[in-house]
Order: C-alpha cells, then structure tokens, then sequence
C-alpha cells in the first residue's frame, strides 16, 4: 500500500488528475492491517496499464516499419531502428514478413548486394550482409573519391 500511495503523489497533471483521485480514494478505503498485501500493488499496476496503455502503439509502429529506408551510409542506425519498430509492432525478427520488411527498406545498391548469391536465409544473415556491403562501398568511395 505504500508503493501505491507513494507512486500516486508522483502522478501529475490533469489528464490523469481523475484516475489518480479515484485510485486514491480506493486506497483510503483499504485496510492497512488487513488489506496490505502485494495484490494491492499488482491491482494498482493493472489498473494503470489498463488506463494509460497506448492501444495504437503496434499500428503506429507497423507504419512507421512499413515507411522506414535506409540511408546510406547509417545501416547501424537502420538496424537499430527497424529492430525496436519491429518489437513494438510484436514481429518476431525469424520470421519471412520482419525479413521482407528488412530488406525492403534497404537503399538499392545495398540490396541489390543483398541478393547476390548464395541467398541469405536467415535475418542475421541478411542484417550481416547488409553491414558488410554497407562497409565495403564506404572503402570504395573513401579509395575512389565517391
């Protein structure tokens, strides 16, 4: 009961004003010898992620993967960046669809590296193969002057 008395005189601000009153006056009526148990906190918990969660967060996170390109030369930053999109829009980095959507954002040289055979088969070995061709075309340009 504690933790949850202490984390609703942190809660701030008036789009969370109500909630925080109500889950105060929930509080107040608890019995301290007899309601302080960890469920307490468990339910608290429950309750602000049932109020607060952000139910467009996988949608968003979808588009933003299905927009997502790479620039050159940043393939650490594309990676990075595909791979908490991904997450967040609950794809799991096995499958064909997260490896579709990988290679589909790759710049064209850079994908058309990709592709050379022997075809890759795994999304390590695609994100492998996409750093490597990155770094090699980086020595080109920095032997050749661009």
């Amino acid at each position: 009961m504690k933790q949850m008395a202490f984390t609703l005189t942190l809660i701030k601000g008036p789009e969370v004003a109500g909630w925080t009153r109500n889950m105060g006056e929930v509080l107040d009526a608890l019995d301290l010898l007899v309601d302080n148990i960890p469920a307490v906190w468990d339910q608290f918990l429950y309750e602000f992620s049932a109020q607060f969660q952000d139910s467009q967060k996988e949608g968003r996170a979808w588009q933003k993967l299905e927009n997502l390109q790479m620039k050159f030369p940043d393939i650490d930053g594309y990676i990075s960046q595909f791979e908490k999109l991904a997450r967040q829009a609950n794809y799991t980095q096995g499958n064909n669809e997260t490896i579709q959507f990988f290679i589909r954002g790759l710049s064209r040289p850079i994908l058309e590296d990709v592709m050379k055979a022997p075809f890759p088969h795994t999304y390590q070995e695609y994100k492998e193969r996409a750093a490597d061709s990155t770094k090699s075309r980086q020595i080109i340009e920095a032997l050749t002057g661009g």
